[in-house]
C-alpha cells in the first residue's frame, strides 16, 4: 500500500511515486550507500537527490507502524520546519512509504532537490586548505546562532550532513539527514557544545571550532576546548559502549 506526501510546488513528480521501486534502482548515479543508499536523479526537469531507507529492523518496524513517525516522513517534516526558521536545508518535495498489509514499512523514500554545494565539513576536517579556519570559524557562529540560539538541535550532525558552499560575506551551510531532530529545546544554550561532539576531527581542529564557537557565545574559549573536549570523550566511551551491546543484537534481528 503506497503512502506519500508531496511539496505542491512539484505536483508533476507526482505520477512517479507508484513506481519508484522500479525506477530507482535503475536511474540516476549513487553518491552515498551503506545502509540506505542516496542518489541524484533527473526527473521532469528537476535533478533530485532520493534517499531510499534501508528495511526497518523488527523492532523499527513495529515502532514505525503504530508509534513513530518513519525516517522518510520526518525528514519531509523537519525540513519544513528548518526552512521556517531560516535554516537552509535542499527543498522538499516528497516523502513515500509502501506498507504491507499488516502496516509494516517495505519501502521508504525521502526525495528533495539536489542542492549545489562546493563540500562537506568531511572535506575541510584533515584537509589541507586555505580557508580551514575561516570556515570552522563560520561554521561555530552558524551551530550557535541559527541553530541552538533557536532551540534546534541535529542529532545527526556529523561532517557529511553539513553541505558547504563560498558566500559573499561568509561561508553557507546548509543540513542534511534530518530526519532525528529536536525543536524548542530548552538547555541548549547552556549545553550547545554536547550537539557538536559527533564531529569527526583532529583535536586541533576540535580546540579551533570551540574555541570559535565559545566566542560566539561571549564566553571563555578555554571553557569552551574543555567543555567540547568532555563531551567528545563521553560519546566516544558511550559509542564503544553501545557497539558492544547492540552489535550481537543486531545481527539476531538481520538474520533470515
Amino acid at each position: 500500500m503506497l503512502h506519500y506526501s508531496i511539496n505542491n510546488n512539484f505536483k508533476a513528480l507526482e505520477k512517479h511515486f507508484p513506481t519508484i521501486q522500479k525506477w530507482f534502482p535503475e536511474e540516476g548515479s549513487t553518491i552515498y550507500k551503506i545502509r540506505n543508499e542516496i542518489k541524484v536523479i533527473e526527473l521532469e526537469g528537476h535533478r533530485l537527490c532520493v534517499k531510499a531507507f534501508a528495511r526497518p529492523h523488527l523492532l523499527n518496524r513495529i515502532v514505525y507502524a503504530w508509534l513513530r513517525k518513519s525516517k522518510a516522513k520526518r525528514s519531509f517534516l523537519n525540513a519544513f520546519k528548518l526552512q521556517k526558521l531560516n535554516i537552509d536545508t535542499p527543498e522538499p518535495i516528497a516523502w513515500i512509504e509502501f506498507r504491507d498489509r499488516f502496516g509494516f514499512i517495505t519501502h521508504s523514500y525521502y526525495i528533495s532537490l539536489y542542492q549545489e554545494h562546493a563540500f562537506t565539513l568531511a572535506g575541510v576536517f584533515g584537509q589541507k586548505m586555505a580557508a580551514k579556519e575561516e570556515i570552522l570559524r563560520d561554521f561555530a557562529h552558524f551551530a550557535w546562532e541559527q541553530l541552538h540560539l533557536k532551540g534546534v538541535e541535529h542529532l545527526d550532525l556529523g561532517q557529511g550532513n553539513v553541505l558547504v558552499r563560498p558566500h559573499t560575506e561568509k561561508w553557507h551551510f546548509s543540513l542534511v539527514d534530518i530526519n532525528r531532530m529536536k525543536f524548542n529545546k530548552k538547555g541548549l544554550r547552556q549545553h550547545g557544545f554536547s550537539n557538536l561532539r559527533r564531529l569527526n576531527a583532529s583535536p586541533i581542529e576540535m580546540a579551533m571550532l570551540a574555541s570559535y564557537y565559545a566566542e560566539a557565545r561571549q564566553s571563555n574559549p578555554l571553557w569552551g576546548i574543555i567543555q567540547l573536549g568532555w563531551y567528545k570523550l563521553r560519546f566516544q566511551k558511550f559509542r564503544h559502549l553501545k557497539k558492544s551491546i547492540t552489535s550481537p543484537l543486531k545481527k539476531l534481528a538481520f538474520a533470515r
